[in-house]
């Protein structure tokens, strides 16, 4: 959903091109590779479910096949067809309880192949390549996430952040132990994260409202929505939804908008925007800086687990350590 790339693939198999970001991607894995193989029958069985009419696909996305297209009528559509695992399960679901405000708005869906019929945005500009000034897409972020977690969720059979905050505390406590000689000098940190998402795994230990969330609100999962003449506004994309606390959706906004933690003075300018954000969706600021904390780590501990050059698994351990550094005084002092 994001504007094609001049070069949209450097693969095909049959009659689809393949973005290079999906063979380095879910690609790289034995599963991926056999569900790449396919990819031409599912996305045959979309065009003709939809009658669509597909463009090159875009030249992003590491776990999904996605493509703009047109509906007979003339709509303005994309075509996405996902890896099939837990994460982007319960997205038509979410998607659905949204009803496009604020979100893309989902046409149709497919659960056997994984594939969805979505709305296209215009210009579908992604709010990572935007120049307005960093404070006015924080607070247009924010806006998106307030309106996101006003939905219903009562009826929804979607994942509990208590579970998957539990579950995470459990993996990331045994990649602390084995990765503990890359860790000297942030032990604290890393204690301290580790406990925080053990009680946020811990049903009323953190107790607070609950929302339907996004999950992976970064700003390249933000499309501006211009269709007319007037300004526009910003529509989430790719949600990796849960139910649980609102102040887990944030951290990805307010740390990769720009570089925060390269500006002159990283802990104001991120207290500013936890303020920002506190104040427009009504939840502690402590909430927002402890979770922000808590992923930094399991963020951490995943890289350390999961890169196999150590000159990038060093790079990760020292920007994350000094980033969970500005977190944790942001929270405690």
């Amino acid at each position: 959903m994001l504007p094609p790339s001049p070069h949209p693939g450097t693969g095909s198999t049959d009659a689809i091109t393949l973005p290079r970001s999906l063979l380095d991607g879910v690609g790289a894995t034995a599963a991926g590779a056999a569900w790449i193989e396919q990819l031409p029958q599912l996305v045959q069985r979309a065009q003709e479910r939809w009658q669509v009419q597909l463009a090159q696909p875009f030249g992003v996305g590491t776990a999904a096949w996605t493509a703009p297209g047109t509906l007979p009528d003339g709509t303005p559509v994309v075509v996405k067809i996902s890896f099939p695992h837990d994460e982007a399960r319960h997205e038509a679901t979410a998607l659905r309880l949204w009803h496009g405000w604020a979100a893309v708005e989902l046409l149709d869906h497919h659960g056997e192949d994984w594939a969805l019929l979505l709305r296209r945005a215009h210009p579908g500009t992604p709010m990572l390549h935007d120049t307005s000034p960093a404070e006015l897409r924080v607070s247009h972020g924010v806006e998106v996430l307030r309106n996101l977690h006003q939905a219903e969720t009562t009826a929804a059979q979607l994942p509990y952040l208590t579970t998957v905050s539990a579950r995470w505390a459990m993996i990331a406590g045994e990649r602390a132990t084995r990765w503990a000689p890359m860790l000297t000098g942030g032990e604290y940190l890393v204690r301290t994260g580790l406990d925080l998402l053990r009680a946020f795994g811990t049903p009323g230990a953190r107790p607070g409202p609950v929302v339907l969330l996004h999950g992976d609100l970064n700003p390249g999962n933000l499309l501006l929505d211009a269709p007319t003449q007037d300004p526009g506004h910003w529509l989430a994309i790719d949600p990796k939804p849960m139910v649980g606390d609102p102040a887990y959706d944030l951290w990805p906004l307010l740390a990769q908008v720009d570089q925060p933690f390269a500006a002159p003075d990283p802990q104001a300018l991120l207290r500013h925007r936890v303020q920002l954000a506190a104040t427009a969706l009504g939840i502690p600021p402590l909430r927002i800086t402890e979770w922000a904390l808590a992923r930094t780590i399991e963020s951490l501990l995943w890289q350390l687990e999961t890169f196999t050059d150590p000159a990038r698994r060093e790079a990760a351990r020292a920007a994350d350590l000094r980033q969970a550094e500005v977190w944790y005084r942001l929270s405690y002092g």
